[in-house]
Formats: C-alpha cells, structure tokens, sequence
C-alpha cells in the first residue's frame, strides 16, 4: 500500500472518529404514550446508546420527556419533530422553522440529533439538501438522520436507473452526515437464493464504496420484526446481519424495530403490550459485545472486503497480496487500517445456519480482541497456522502484528 493511500486512509478514520460513538439504535421507540422513565430505563439495560422516535407523532413536550429520560440513562435520542420536514427550501419561514426547532431541543445534553425522512425519492434531494445543511450549519454537534432504500427498490421508487446512481446523487447533493440503509432479503423465507445474497453483499458494497469515498460513516438497518414475507430471526439471524456490516466497515446498527407497531409486524424486541420477546435477551447481548468493541471499530477503516467459497454477486475473492491467508468456507475477510496504522481483519462465518472452521496463516503475531471485555490475547499457532472454530454468523477481530 502507497504512503499517499495510507495517509489517505488515516485522515478518512480521523473524520470518522470524530463523528462519535458507534450509534446503536433502533427503529420505533416506546411509545409517547409510555412511562418514559420505564421505557427508556429498558431501552438502557438493552445496551443501546442511541434512541430514534416513536413510530406515531411526538410533540414537542413529548420529546423534551423522552429527552430527560434519556439524559437519565446515559442515552442520546435523535428527534422527531413534524416541523423538520414541513417547509420548502422556498417558503419565507423554511429557515425560521428549523431554527425553532433548534431552539427547542439542542441545548439539551441528550440531543443526539434530527430525523428528516425515510426512504426518499431522489426528487427530495434538493430539499433534503437544503434541510440537512442548514440543521449542520447551525447545529454541528448533533446528526442530521436519513435513511434510503435498500437497493432492491424500484426505478420509480428511487427516482433513479440504478441504486448505486441514487447513492452517489445522495452523498453529492445532499451531503449527509451518515450514510444509512435497511436491507431485509437475507431475513426472507428462503435466504440462500444466490440472488438474495448478491442482493445483500451488493448494497452493503455500493454504500461502503461510496461512505469510504465521501468520508461519511455508513450505518445498516437490520431486521428484527417478523412481517409480511420475511421470518422471525432467529439469533444467528440477528449476530449473522450485524457481523456482516461490521466485516464491511460500518460504523452504525439500527434494529427494526424495537416497539412492535402493529400489523402486520409482530415480535419485535418489545411487543405491543410492551412486554420484551425472545429477541430481548438476543439483542441485549450482542449490543453489549458491540459497545465494548465500538471504540475500536470507530478507528478502523475498510481497506477491503474478501470472500470464499462459493463467491456472490458483488463480491470478491481473496486475493494473493493479502498479508493474511484465509482457508476455510464460506468466510467473510474484512480487512482494516487503525489510525495507528496497525493492520485489522475481522473473520465471519457468512453461513446462517452451521458452523466452520477458518484457518489464518499471517507471518508475525495475531491477537484477538474479546468482545466481552475487550482485552488482547495472543493466538498460538500450530504448524504456523491459527484454527477459530465460528458459529454461524459468529466474528472475530484481529490484530495483526
């Protein structure tokens, strides 16, 4: 690797580093209607840091609650507030609704930030545009929040011929501060279609390439809730879609969702009696794991992503330059520069349902990271090689040398 493309590679981890934490978070919060002080205490103890809004209307009271409780509980809550979204860059008090909104809300310590919109069509992004910069411009410490389509969306959904066309028009026209998408193929009836899976890898692709390009952190949402034609994930499901995302790089992981909204979802991590299903104790672990290994994954930048076996759409095969020989299959290989200039991999199992084996072979030291507590501890090779025994969906980060 060239001394430009490093220094490169550092400065993009310093940006990305100074964005913060690693955001862990969730679609649909309790509802306003619920105890804030209970809801946000379990929101908590799920090991989450950051909270999005309910799915129904908040006011502003209703925020400034759900604020206080989060302030309580060491949480950060990005806002939902109707007046975000409701003016035209055009209108004579587009600038004059922002700036109440700013007024109302960033003075407080657990304002993480602002959600705009879903999905949008790239006919919003002027708007977007407009709407994104001037919260920035005014409010640079908290997140402006978008989320796109994941990229198995229409032509006339998107507003665009292709899905990587949309991303790019995204980041050059709006600018944002974090690239997000939901993706929920793989969670589908029958996910080892290879068309599911080159659809997955494909979009987690397009957007790292282009958050690596822009310098913008990107962030997956993945599903928890049953609905429609999509199952209920098991715990592989879940660790398998997170470990994917950290493999590529991805700095934010949002569950959908954690209030069960109604029909046609069912089961989220909360149901719709507010009672915690199955998924709570699931996703309470691997936030945790996640919490402990974020200040480390937040200095490392995606320097490629490798597969084998069987190799999807999109995707790549391991190349011989590598410092590290992988053998073993189907494995996901991300390779990382930390902004000490140390050289990372994490190891995934990309199959969803049995276990392998991954054998590294790399000319110096290797050492794990424990995603319990964060402590280093050397590997000791045999024969010069290294075995990790992986469940399915199950990582492993690496430090090389």
């Amino acid at each position: 690797m060239n001394l430009v493309l490093i220094l490169c590679l550092i400065l993009l981890v310093s940006s990305v580093a100074a964005a913060g934490d690693f955001i862990i978070s969730y679609w649909c919060g309790p509802p306003a209607t619920t105890d804030p002080d209970k809801s946000y205490a379990e929101v908590a103890e799920a090991n989450f840091n950051y909270c999005l809004p309910p799915c129904s209307g908040v006011t502003v009271e209703q925020n400034k609650a759900i604020l206080d409780a989060c302030r309580k509980y060491g949480l950060k809550y990005i806002i939902g507030d109707g007046r975000i979204f409701a003016k035209e860059p055009g209108d004579p008090d587009f600038a004059a609704s922002l700036d109440a909104v700013i007024a109302d809300y960033s003075g407080h310590p657990a304002t993480g930030g602002y959600f705009i919109t879903d999905e949008p069509n790239s006919s919003a992004f002027p708007k977007l545009a407009a709407i994104n910069q001037h919260l920035f411009k005014k409010d640079p410490q908290h997140l402006p929040f978008i989320n796109l389509f994941p990229n198995y969306a229409n032509e006339d959904q998107l507003g665009n011929k292709t899905y990587e066309e949309h991303v790019q028009q995204f980041c050059s026209v709006v600018k944002p501060q974090i690239l997000s998408y939901d993706h929920y193929i793989m969670m589908a009836t029958d996910p080892e279609k290879p068309e599911h899976l080159g659809s997955y890898f494909t979009n987690m692709e397009i957007v790292r390439t282009e958050g690596l390009k822009n310098g913008i952190p990107s962030c997956y949402i993945l599903l928890v809730v049953p609905h429609w034609g999509y199952r209920n994930p098991t715990a592989a499901d879940l660790r398998w879609q997170v470990n994917t995302a950290l493999a590529y790089g991805y700095k934010a992981i949002l569950y959908f969702t954690y209030w069960t909204p109604g029909d046609p979802f069912n089961n989220a991590v909360i149901d719709g009696k507010g009672e915690r299903t199955e998924h709570y104790n699931q996703v309470k672990r691997i936030n945790g794991e996640l919490k402990v290994l974020g200040p480390t994954l937040m200095k490392l930048i995606s320097t490629g992503v490798y597969h084998t076996g069987e190799i999807p759409a999109g995707c790549q095969a391991l190349e011989p330059r590598l410092p590290l020989k992988v053998e073993g299959e189907p494995l996901i290989l991300g390779m990382f520069r930390h902004e000490d200039g140390s050289t990372w991999a994490m190891i995934v199992n990309r199959h969803l349902r049995q276990k392998t084996t991954a054998k590294l072979t790399f000319a110096g030291k290797i050492q794990e990271m424990s995603p319990k507590t964060g402590v280093m501890r050397n590997l000791k090779p045999e024969n010069g090689s290294v075995s990790l025994d992986l469940s399915a969906g199950e990582a492993r980060l690496l430090k090389l040398g």
